[in-house]
């Protein structure tokens, strides 16, 4: 049992994204790294993180999930944190990759990395444009994919490798200082294929009909699956009409990201991040990685 790295999530209804995530973590690290918080004790999950530590939580809160699912987190944090050198904590649709031109995967550069650091990685969600990508998803997600839009929101303090604490979404950290290493990616998966996302705002829906309620904020599931006036196909044409950058240079982004850190709120920093519409093609080197 290696003692270097530890991954850390939260799942309920996910089944999809839970497979992929398993073996891909568990590719890198062994199944006996992988912490998995099984909201409502599903069945599911225990069959298909089978050999990977579940922590089973009860069905029950209805109000302020969020806020507890995290404070959890945390705690689950500080405590592998005795046991581990590194703690990558990630939802369950977020794959933390390096760059194959850095002559590492996940697996060789956690193995290197040094102690006693955050370390924040660029966010990239993969979307599907579906008038020049047809293939599935099903055996891989980067490479039928090639496509991905930068956001703020997925530049995340992922790679924990000291104490601190991260916010509500794992969007900030309490350390008071930034790295953000240049070969380091987050991709965010909720995009990546348009009957996947359709599936899953489905299957949501029909979660929060059957609990009877009426607001969101009742529900044990993450409002940003939810949207007013959804238009599932309007949504994904949209991203074929943007402006394609080829370059793979995110190195104005990282600087601007460690210029601008500062503090926030509650013992949190964080950083600017410039919106950008482009969408950025990945090169070949990272198809199969996902």
């Amino acid at each position: 049992m290696q003692d270097k790295v530890a991954v850390l999530t939260t799942v309920r209804d996910d089944d999809w994204f839970l497979r992929k995530w398993v073996d891909y973590y568990g590719g890198y690290f062994g199944r006996e790294a992988l912490y998995v918080i099984n909201h409502g004790n599903q069945e599911s999950v225990r069959q298909i993180a089978e050999g990977a530590n579940l922590f089973a939580i009860p069905d029950t809160q209805r109000v302020a999930f969020n806020p507890l699912r995290w404070r959890t987190q945390n705690f689950l944090l500080s405590a592998l944190r005795q046991w581990y050198d590194h703690i990558i904590v990630c939802d369950v649709d977020e794959f933390v990759v390096i760059d194959p031109a850095s002559g590492h995967d996940l697996g060789s550069y956690m193995r290197q990395a040094r102690k006693r650091r955050v370390r924040t990685a660029i966010g990239l969600e993969i979307l599907h444009l579906r008038d020049r990508e047809e293939g599935d998803v099903e055996t891989s997600i980067l490479g039928p994919r090639r496509y991905a839009q930068l956001s703020h929101w997925y530049c995340k303090p992922c790679v924990v490798s000291r104490r601190t604490k991260l916010s509500r979404g794992g969007h900030y950290a309490s350390w008071d200082q930034i790295e953000t290493p240049e070969h380091l990616y987050l991709f965010h998966m909720k995009f990546c294929d348009f009957d996947l996302y359709a599936d899953t705002l489905n299957r949501r829906n029909e979660m929060v009909q059957s609990m009877g309620v009426s607001d969101v904020k009742e529900t044990t599931t993450n409002r940003q699956w939810f949207a007013e006036d959804r238009d599932d196909e309007a949504l994904f044409a949209e991203f074929a009409t943007r402006e394609v950058d080829d370059s793979w240079d995110f190195s104005a982004q990282r600087q601007q990201m460690n210029d601008t850190f500062r503090y926030r709120n509650n013992d949190l920093y964080h950083f600017d991040l410039d919106p950008s519409e482009k969408l950025f093609k990945l090169p070949e080197r990272f198809a199969g990685i996902v």
